[in-house]
């Protein structure tokens, strides 16, 4: 059984644990509060679709964890992990939400495993992708709910920046949801999160000034500051390898550097990879633009700029103001380009 959580700076640790007679422990070391997940690896709780799968948190252990904590789970493993943690009062909370939605979350992915077999005119597929939307959407409404409800739950902390990051609350709600959560929640690192996630808000808003960033994780380990690129029109590629839409944009991003070469210059700031896996990917292609590392920390470039989606691309004029911002795979980007630069 897999496990993986982010310890007190903000980096992934990873590792895996024996299972015998269908049991567990897991005694670990932790130095701040952090949400943990396991993966069981059972292969009824896998939701494959052609050649890769899903990764459903309905198909996951999921609990929050500090210092001293003992928690155990309660349930059953059928084609998902209808299993709760209990122990401490922020796993009691965790509960009671997710025993609500992770039975409506499995049944949603279900239905979308089963859209995937069907063809495009088929009636049955409508229908399906009807009812998904509506169990999604009442998901999220929940969610919403729970964190309204619990304002002073360090569940509700996480839930708020877990939705953040999925853009499944809009700017508005992200907000207000925040000012609602109890201040002695600041202790907890996803109360944090959500914090430089409403900043991030309001300093990239279209309009603004982007904020000056610096980091050292560049392509040549020579370091790197925003406002070096003052005096042309910035394009900022937030991608992934692992982002098929990121990598679906990118010989167009290719075409546009080259067509305003003289006016326009890229920035990709990668997420989840490593610099030389991005070497990797890029030079033999010609993706010859410059390229820096989100990292953890200070150095959180998704986190600080309220990044809740991939690809992201922001355009900025030459003096550094954001004139547009995109989230996700879209055409509209480039044709702003065009209007601005031709």
């Amino acid at each position: 059984m897999s496990y993986s959580y982010r310890d007190a700076e903000g980096k992934r640790v990873s590792d895996s644990v024996f299972v015998k007679d269908n049991k567990f422990t897991y005694t670990g070391k932790i130095e701040a509060p952090t949400h943990i997940i396991f993966w069981p690896n059972v292969e009824r709780t896998i939701k494959r679709s052609g050649r890769g799968y899903y990764p459903a948190k309905s198909s996951q252990f999921a609990f929050l964890a500090s210092p001293g904590d003992e928690i155990k789970f309660t349930g059953e493993v059928t084609d998902f992990i209808n299993a709760y943690p209990t122990g401490t009062k922020a796993n009691d909370e965790l509960a009671t939400i997710n025993k609500v939605i992770f039975p409506m979350m499995n049944e949603a992915i279900n239905m979308q495993l089963e859209i995937n077999t069907l063809d495009e005119a088929d009636p049955k597929r409508a229908d399906l992708e009807t009812s998904m939307a509506q169990i999604n959407a009442e998901v999220v409404e929940k969610k919403k709910a729970f964190v309204s409800a619990n304002s002073g739950s360090e569940a509700a902390a996480w839930y708020l920046s877990d939705m953040m990051i999925r853009s499944h609350v809009t700017q508005e709600e992200a907000i207000s949801l925040f000012k609602s959560l109890d201040t002695n929640l600041a202790q907890y690192p996803f109360y944090d999160a959500v914090a430089q996630r409403v900043e991030g808000i309001e300093s990239t808003k279209v309009g603004k000034i982007m904020p000056n960033f610096s980091t050292s994780a560049s392509m040549d380990g020579e370091p790197f500051e925003l406002n070096s690129l003052r005096g042309k029109y910035v394009l900022i590629d937030f991608w992934g390898t692992w982002c098929a839409p990121c990598i679906a944009e990118m010989p167009t991003v290719k075409a546009y550097k080259e067509k305003y070469a003289d006016r326009l210059v890229v920035l990709g700031v990668n997420n989840g990879d490593t610099m030389e896996k991005v070497k990797r990917f890029v030079e033999p292609k010609g993706y010859d633009w410059q390229q820096i590392l989100d990292k953890d920390g200070e150095q959180d470039l998704v986190l600080k700029l309220n990044v809740a989606g991939f690809p992201t691309k922001f355009i900025l004029s030459p003096e550094g103001e954001i004139l547009y911002r995109f989230v996700g795979e879209t055409k509209m980007a480039f044709d702003v380009l065009d209007k601005i630069l031709e």
